[in-house]
């Protein structure tokens, strides 16, 4: 899967919000397609969010990161500081 730099732009401030904002963080975890919709990302990209279940935002990241750059991928950016 080839880097897409909008997209990833997109999750990365979603992330980056929900990691200064407990409320939002919140929220992601509970409903993260809606939650992504209203951040802002498109709807066939909040699709890819919408099945990740996670306890608490470093599990939801770290289950974000393949689906952006594919399984296994050494691409992703700070791989080591969302991987357990």
């Amino acid at each position: 899967m080839a880097p897409h730099p909008t997209l990833h732009a997109g999750f990365e401030r979603l992330i980056g919000t929900a990691a200064v904002d407990s409320a939002f963080s919140s929220a992601l975890l509970q409903n993260p397609r809606a939650t992504a919709l209203k951040f802002g990302i498109a709807p066939q990209d909040a699709d890819m969010v919408a099945d990740i279940r996670a306890r608490d935002l470093r599990a939801f990241a770290t289950a974000l990161l393949p689906r952006l750059y594919g399984k296994g991928s050494s691409r992703a950016p700070f791989r080591s500081a969302v991987a357990g």
